[in-house]
C-alpha cells in the first residue's frame, strides 16, 4: 500500500467527523460510545467499498468537498453510489434529500490513531481524531483483499411514519405512561446535533409516582427524556452517558435510524412496540 496521506479536506461543510461504530462499553467510566449518528447508511457504504462495517467513515450534515491525493475507491450516501477518483479529482458530499446526515466511506477506511479503541471523534468530550478542518490530510487502511459485489445501493426506502417505542424506567412517573406519546404527532425542532434531538413541547401531566428529584441515571441512544418544560429529548449517538430527566420511552432500535435522519419540521407518529 502506498504510504502517505490519500484524501483532502477541501472544504469541511458541516458538523463533518470521523466516525466509525464508537466506544460500547465504557459508560460506566464517563466516555459516551459516539460513533455514527446513522449506523445503518454508515455501514451501508462501507460494504460499497468492500469494508467491514467497522472501519472508519466521514461523517457530515453536508457541503464536504474531499480530494484524491492518489487514486482510491470510495462510495457516498448522497447518491449511494461507488466510484474510483483518480489523483486531483474531487467528491462532494451532501446528506441524501431530506435527510440530515451524509456518510463518505474509501476504501481501506479512514485511518487514525485509535483512542480507546476506536477512531471516532467524541464531540461532547472531544476524544479521538481532532474535529475535521480545511486542508487536513487523511490516511487510509490497507486495502480490505474483499470483491466488490455492487456499484449501487438500493433506492432509499421511504421510513415508516410509526416510530415504536418501548416503555423508559420512568413511564409511570406521567399520567397515561406512553400515551403521552402515542396520542399525538410530533414535530422535530431545528435543535439538534450528534448528541440529540429536541420535539416540540407537549403535556406531560406527572403521576404520583413522580418524584420531584431525581438521581442521574445512565442514558443508551433512542431514550426519550422529558424536561420540566415538557419538551421531549431523543438522545442520539454522542449523548451523555447520564441523564437527571425522567426517561418516559426508548425508541426500537430498529426504528432509530430512519428517525435520526427525519428533517427539523418532520411531523412523526409513535406507537407502543
Amino acid at each position: 500500500m502506498p504510504e502517505g496521506p490519500a484524501l483532502r479536506i477541501v472544504q469541511v461543510g458541516f458538523a463533518t467527523t470521523v466516525q466509525d461504530h464508537g466506544r460500547p462499553g465504557l459508560a460506566h467510566l464517563g466516555v459516551p460510545t459516539a460513533g455514527a449518528v446513522d449506523r445503518r447508511t454508515h455501514d451501508l457504504v462501507n460494504r460499497l467499498v468492500g469494508n467491514p462495517a467497522g472501519a472508519a467513515t466521514i461523517e457530515t450534515m453536508g457541503a464536504l468537498v474531499v480530494e484524491a491525493l492518489r487514486p482510491v475507491v470510495v462510495a457516498t450516501s448522497t447518491d449511494g453510489g461507488r466510484q474510483t477518483l483518480a489523483a486531483g479529482a474531487r467528491v462532494r458530499v451532501d446528506a441524501p434529500a431530506g435527510s440530515i446526515w451524509g456518510y463518505l466511506a474509501v476504501r481501506g477506511g479512514i485511518e487514525a490513531d485509535p483512542v480507546l479503541g476506536s477512531r471516532s471523534h467524541d464531540t461532547l468530550g472531544g476524544v479521538g481524531p481532532p474535529p475535521l478542518t480545511a486542508d487536513t490530510l487523511l490516511r487510509i487502511g490497507a486495502d480490505p483483499v474483499t470483491e466488490l459485489v455492487a456499484d449501487h445501493a438500493p433506492p432509499r426506502h421511504v421510513p415508516d411514519p410509526w416510530v415504536r417505542l418501548w416503555d423508559g424506567p420512568q413511564h409511570d412517573w406521567f399520567i397515561g405512561g406512553l400515551h403521552c406519546l402515542t396520542r399525538r404527532p410530533w414535530t422535530l425542532t431545528n435543535e439538534l446535533s450528534r448528541v440529540g434531538v429536541r420535539l416540540e413541547t407537549g403535556e406531560f401531566p406527572r403521576s404520583t409516582r413522580s418524584q420531584p428529584q431525581m438521581s442521574s441515571i445512565g442514558l443508551i441512544a433512542g431514550a426519550i427524556q422529558i424536561t420540566p418544560a415538557g419538551e421531549p429529548i431523543l438522545m442520539l449517538a454522542n449523548h451523555p452517558t447520564t441523564g437527571g430527566y425522567p426517561v418516559i420511552a426508548v425508541v426500537d432500535p430498529d426504528d432509530l435510524p430512519s428517525l435520526v435522519q427525519s428533517r427539523p419540521g418532520s411531523s412523526i407518529r409513535f406507537r407502543r412496540a
